[in-house]
């Protein structure tokens, strides 16, 4: 039996569009065993996703193909902690789970680097499977089809919170929303803050950090989607939160505060208790490891 562990993401990070990614402290869990039997068979999730339309087995079937391997019968067994549809890189842990389940069954033929690519030809792009393969805060691009990305560690002085609502946001919902031409000034005010974001969570300058991740990109037009946005947004800030973002493509609302502020956690469950009881605040840390084989 092998397992993959995976850990969730959060992409884009405010000002980072289709650029950033950061690993978190959640994971799904994927077990896998080659069978006899001549059957897929998958359990842990819903039974619409237990066939060969599932993410995981389709993503298996790429390295399989790639090296021209014929399993004789599959066992997928799934572990979810991720929220499905929530922006926190549920489908990315599938892609990624797969494609290193199937590597390691059949004597791991492949590279990591040869995964990554996979992984962003699955996904189409790479903000969400880079951090989950490689750990870490990634800022990823692909240059005329080769995929490039640079890791860096976030520093100890920050935390961060998930909060997350009771409500489904598809990626491809959040996509239509967005402008299809953004103006200069737009494109301009974000590359300063792209960049300061990165460096302030990197080299650990939580006041810079409080100042640059306005986003002109494309939280305008997704925070119209989620519901309370603006009210959740406004209170993290007053209870002390250095800043927040919508995590990847929503609805789930990222918040960065800073470890000195102990009471965040406890105010802001006091909080969707009596104002927002569907959502609920998961406490996050950075995972700078990304996917790990567990067994195999």
């Amino acid at each position: 039996m092998i397992k993959v562990r995976v850990p969730g993401t959060s992409a884009n990070i405010g000002p980072g569009f289709d650029a950033f990614g950061l690993a978190l402290s959640i994971y799904n869990t994927f077990s896998f065993e080659e069978k006899n039997d001549g059957k897929l068979t998958i359990r842990g999730v819903e039974r619409k996703y237990q066939s060969d339309t599932n993410l995981v087995y389709r993503s298996m079937q790429k390295v399989f193909k790639k090296v021209g391997y014929h399993p004789k019968g599959l066992y997928i067994h799934t572990d979810v902690d991720i929220p499905i549809s929530r922006g926190l890189g549920s489908s990315a842990t599938c892609i990624v789970g797969g494609l290193f389940g199937a590597n390691t069954l059949i004597g791991s033929p492949l590279s990591t680097e040869e995964l990554f690519d996979i992984a962003v030809e699955l996904e189409g792009h790479p903000d969400n499977v880079a951090p989950a393969i490689f750990g870490g805060l990634v800022v990823s691009m692909n240059d005329r089809g080769k995929n490039i990305y640079i890791k860096s560690a976030v520093h100890p002085c920050y935390e961060f919170y998930a909060l997350v609502p009771d409500f489904p946001l598809s990626t491809a919902d959040a996509r239509q929303v967005l402008p299809k031409k953004i103006s200069f000034g737009d494109a301009t005010h974000n590359l300063p803050r792209a960049t300061m974001t990165y460096l302030a969570l990197a080299n650990g300058c939580p006041d810079i950090l409080k100042l640059c991740m306005k986003d002109r990109l494309h939280q305008p037009y997704r925070k119209k989607l989620i519901v309370h946005y603006d009210v959740m947004t406004k209170k993290a800030r007053e209870m002390g939160c250095l800043n927040t973002c919508i995590s990847g493509a929503g609805p789930t609302i990222l918040v960065i505060n800073s470890v000195s502020n102990q009471d965040f956690e406890r105010e802001m469950l006091a909080y969707l208790a009596q104002k927002a009881p569907g959502w609920r605040i998961i406490p996050l840390s950075p995972d700078h490891t990304g996917v790990q084989v567990l067994g195999g």
